[in-house]
């Protein structure tokens, strides 16, 4: 072939891959307008609009610190005119137990987690799958997670940090775990874990179960003791855990290594409805020096059946 012909050639492949392209292109255009014009898809972008405008909402108060009053997003929603449903909360996530610090901190991390685990009625096997699924290394160490799953894929496991406690749903054996808890009806493992904040966990905002993971010492009537006297107040400083609440040196330590009484990370969610038409927003604001940056973003559109 000379090299006129495989000029020719070269430009005659070029061509059809560019009309293939084309068609491609415009028919995944063509499909995805038809997916967005089927239903109801202005009810859709109302709805979205108005869960937009919550979560802008919702920013504000968290900047100003008013993002613990109740009824904070039905608020903003009724100032800014909507009448329809529009619903959401905001949580402080340094309020949670950090997954990734404590399994990298080791055996005393662990064993909060562990803790933890027992006193929501986790299985060992998913607590050692979630340990191994996050440690740095590529050996299994508290069980053999790592080595049957990703041994059928002919590959290493991940061994890296949770970049979002969403993540937790898709290791081994734990979504067997999350839907036992469903059947009995009590929250799921995750309520209380996160990947965001400054790795320490907010004594002010944590739950009971929380507490009581940081340390054996914390009973159900220390954790109880705990939550009624920071609703009241008398929490402002960490040395108040001692000089109010007299708790125990073994918890105090405790909470001066892995407590805090300020946050840093928020998780948004926000539910606007239009004409039965609902839209989701799942955001994590990170406030530092009066600035907020956005850490997690994820929203979804759908009809309720």
């Amino acid at each position: 072939m000379n090299r006129r012909n495989r000029g020719f050639f070269l430009i005659l492949v070029v061509a059809v891959v560019a009309a293939l392209a084309a068609i491609l292109v415009n028919f995944g255009v063509d499909a995805q307008l038809d997916t967005l014009t089927s239903g109801n898809f202005r009810d859709g972008v109302k709805a979205r609009q108005k869960a937009k405008s919550v979560l802008e909402g919702a920013k504000i108060a968290i900047e100003k610190g008013q993002w613990h009053e109740p009824e904070v997003i039905p608020f903003i929603s009724k100032q800014m005119g909507h009448t329809d449903i529009c619903k959401g909360w905001i949580v402080d996530e340094e309020g949670k137990l950090p997954v990734n610090r404590l399994i990298y901190e080791g055996e005393d991390g662990i064993e909060i987690l562990r803790r933890y685990w027992v006193i929501k009625g986790g299985s060992p096997a998913s607590f050692h799958a979630l340990v191994d699924w996050v440690d740095r290394d590529d050996t299994t160490v508290y069980g053999e997670t790592e080595s049957s799953f990703y041994g059928k894929l002919g590959k290493l496991p991940p061994n890296r940090s949770l970049q979002s406690p969403y993540e937790i749903a898709i290791i081994p054996f734990m979504k067997k775990e999350i839907e036992r808890l469903k059947k009995l009806k009590e929250p799921p493992l995750t309520r209380d874990l996160t990947v965001w904040g400054d790795g320490k966990v907010n004594l002010l905002t944590a739950s009971r179960d929380v507490l009581m993971s940081l340390s054996d010492g914390v009973t159900p009537e220390l954790a109880e003791r705990i939550i009624e006297e920071r609703d009241l107040g008398h929490i402002r400083e960490m040395d108040d855990f001692v000089r109010v609440i007299h708790v125990p040196p073994a918890v105090n330590r405790a909470f001066q290594k892995w407590g805090t009484l300020r946050s840093t990370a928020f998780r948004v969610y926000v539910e606007a409805e239009y004409r039965k038409v609902r839209f989701a927003l799942w955001v994590v604001f990170e406030q530092r020096g009066g600035r907020i940056k956005t850490l997690y973003y994820r929203e979804g559109l759908w009809q309720p059946a």
